[in-house]
């Protein structure tokens, strides 16, 4: 009778392969609790005269990382507030150059917008290393590898883009058609999107293990053409509510709140109809298409259901005279969190602890970014 002893080493069955398994996040935290930390972040910062915010910043960000949950673990966040502070301070200083650099002279302004143009893609790709590389999981490190070439040719063209019209102006204040004739190149906004999606979701880190992307700046088209006829359909909507309301309150007083009830229909549709489906679908294109090896995101975010989320959050909010916003961003953030899956391949465990051992930390060089707010 054979034994397992007679048998070669090769023939013992190895322990089955467990296969991709789907990994769903969620969040534990309150809005009750947030709205706490919240006030509290909010009393400290008017009390110093924003220096606090900084604090505030890493201390917000903490809880939504401590309190997000992937397969029994949570994610943590360790910037530094100092950071923060100098990203913070630079940001009010360049703002505040732009806004009054012609006031001075057309040189000085010339000087500052191209400061700004050379400064702006720096200081965005040390916005992501500062956010991902102080963001760890089960030990592991996240962090961002894009280089300074790479957010030059990603930041630099919608900078330009956004600036030039306004710099035109400036310099010629009697010819509003040249940067009138500066408007085509925003025909060519959804591409420049497109790009900048692809330098923040192309060079992400897990550990030492880098994402692929594999999504085409052109498809970013699509959505853009859906909220310009959401747009287009809003202007109609308007001049109908508008012409309607003028015609039956002639010779009354009903005809001022005409142009009121027009602007609110025009806000609710491009704010809380337009915005919501730009955010659902550029998000579920760019995370949906968004890899690490043995790692794969799916984003399946609903553009209606997120929509009546964002009207409900934005009539509680002005309902409450802004004491509902804390609730609003936690209800926003467990709704986007439950619609995102993570297919691995085996244990996530293993996963983490072979990355670990294989990796570095990949953001050790991360406390020179700034912490500057970045959208995802």
């Amino acid at each position: 009778m054979h034994t397992l002893i007679d048998q070669p080493a090769d023939a013992i069955a190895a322990p089955p392969d467990p296969g991709p398994r789907t990994l769903a996040l969620s969040f534990t935290g309150d809005g009750r609790e947030y709205f706490r930390i919240w006030v509290v972040n909010l009393l400290l910062s008017l009390a110093t005269l924003g220096i606090y915010s900084a604090w505030a910043k890493v201390r917000r960000l903490q809880y939504f990382d401590r309190n997000t949950h992937l397969a029994g673990a949570t994610f943590d966040f360790h910037g530094n507030p100092r950071a923060v502070l100098v990203g913070r301070l630079l940001s009010v200083v360049l703002l505040g150059a732009y806004h009054y650099a012609f006031g001075f002279s057309t040189a000085f302004g010339l000087a500052v917008i191209v400061g700004l143009l050379a400064a702006f893609p720096y200081l965005m790709r040390g916005a992501l290393r500062f956010r991902l590389g102080n963001t760890s999981y089960r030990g592991l490190w996240l962090g961002f590898d894009g280089s300074i070439a790479q957010a030059y040719l990603a930041w630099l063209p919608p900078a330009l883009t956004f600036v030039l019209p306004g710099a035109l102006l400036a310099l010629n204040p009697g010819s509003p058609e040249l940067a009138a004739a500066v408007l085509p190149l925003y025909l060519a906004w959804p591409l420049m999107h497109g790009q900048l999606r692809r330098f923040q979701h192309a060079h992400l880190l897990l550990g030492d293990q880098h994402s692929g992307y594999t999504v085409k700046a052109r498809r970013f088209y699509k959505p853009y053409l859906v909220v310009s006829l959401l747009g287009l359909g809003a202007i109609v909507a308007v001049a109908l509510v508008a012409g309607i309301a003028s015609f039956a309150a002639q010779g009354s007083r009903g005809l001022v709140f005409a142009p009121m009830i027009a602007a609110i229909l025009m806000v609710y549709v491009m704010y809380l109809l337009a915005g919501p489906y730009m955010v659902v679908r550029v998000s579920n294109l760019a995370w949906s298409n968004t890899t690490f090896p043995g790692v794969r995101i799916r984003s399946t975010l609903p553009a209606r259901a997120f929509m009546k989320l964002q009207t409900k959050n934005v009539l509680l909010t002005l309902l409450t005279l802004g004491l509902y916003r804390p609730f609003a961003v936690v209800s926003v953030y467990r709704f986007r969190l439950a619609h995102v899956h993570i297919e691995v391949d085996g244990d996530i465990e293993a996963f983490a602890t072979h990355v670990a051992k294989r990796g570095g930390a990949a953001g050790d060089g991360a406390a020179d970014g700034f912490g500057i707010d970045l959208s995802w």
